[in-house]
């Protein structure tokens, strides 16, 4: 029986990667400052910071999902200084750790946001362009798998994460404002796109948060994957986010583009299809179509 550690499982991504792996029959640990409500045979929980993760507590482990990161663009564009320290550190902390320990495998999501002002579709090789503190700090941490990888020999692999959507959304991500406008009467306010387009407002590539979860155990089993590589995952496919709006009902408000937005995001995932057998198929209208008329409490959405 493989056993994973996962960090940051009490996010949004975090219990969905654990889920799926007791899915599959593997034990896990679940590291979090927050309290985790998830219960189940095989699922320990730890709350504490991921940097207290010491060889001696790594002993054993087969696997590390690090999904512990200070997420949010504009706060990192606000906090630089803080926000990098903290992730940079946590990250060389446990890549150190792991190594110690034996560890056969460590996974980190990265953001498909540092590809900026690249054309899209969006290639693994092509120049990373991070145009905001967060960004620019997911593209160190995948240098740092790299070389720990080339340097000191800990397996490791990065998925480029696009817009993740699905149950449990973490307050700040678009979709969960869009919903909590939604329950509150109020109009969405989106940013206008100044590029020629049949829709006014950005595109986005959207990919379900339980398929993601699938990407992350199907990178940490397949023999293809442990040599430093990046693997976008997304669907492939774009959604404006005036489509979103209108599939929840609500009212849109434009308002001219931010500087560090860029306006169209688009994965080329044939990476993934060859290296992780791994195909989106939950498409983000079809899914709040289905979703939005049982929806009870905005809660379902949001994560609390």
């Amino acid at each position: 029986m493989a056993k994973v550690v996962i960090t940051g499982v009490s996010g949004f991504i975090g219990p969905h990667v654990a889920e799926e792996c007791l899915h599959r029959g593997w034990e896990v640990v679940g590291v979090d400052l927050l309290p985790s409500e998830l219960c189940a045979p095989r699922y320990r929980f730890l709350q504490e910071d991921a940097r207290g993760l010491t060889p001696e507590k790594l002993r054993g482990v087969d696997y590390i999902v690090h999904l512990a990161f200070v997420t949010n663009i504009p706060n990192s564009i606000q906090h630089p200084i803080e926000t990098t320290r903290d992730n940079i550190e946590m990250t060389v902390r446990l890549l150190e750790s792991a190594t110690q320990a034996g560890v056969k495998k460590f996974a980190f999501p990265s953001t498909a946001s540092l590809f900026g002002n690249n054309p899209t579709p969006w290639r693994e090789d092509m120049p990373p362009d991070p145009i905001e503190p967060y960004s620019w700090q997911k593209l160190s941490c995948e240098y740092l798998l790299q070389m720990w990888t080339t340097r000191y020999g800990l397996p490791t692999v990065t998925l480029r994460l696009f817009q993740v959507f699905g149950e449990n959304q973490r307050k700040d991500t678009a979709m969960a404002a869009f919903f909590r406008a939604k329950k509150e009467g109020k109009p969405i306010t989106l940013t206008e796109t100044t590029a020629q387009s049949s829709f006014r407002t950005g595109q986005r590539d959207f990919v379900y948060v339980k398929e993601v979860a699938e990407a992350f155990t199907q990178a940490l089993e397949s023999p293809k994957t442990g040599h430093g590589e990046i693997i976008n995952v997304g669907s492939g496919k774009v959604t404006a986010m005036e489509e979103i709006a209108k599939a929840i009902g609500s009212e849109v408000i434009f308002i001219p583009r931010r500087a560090f937005e860029v306006e169209r995001h688009q994965a080329d995932i044939s990476r993934a299809e060859a290296l992780l057998d791994w195909h989106p198929k939950k498409n983000v209208i079809e899914w709040l179509h289905e979703f939005v008329p049982t929806l009870k409490s905005v809660r379902e959405v949001i994560d609390k």
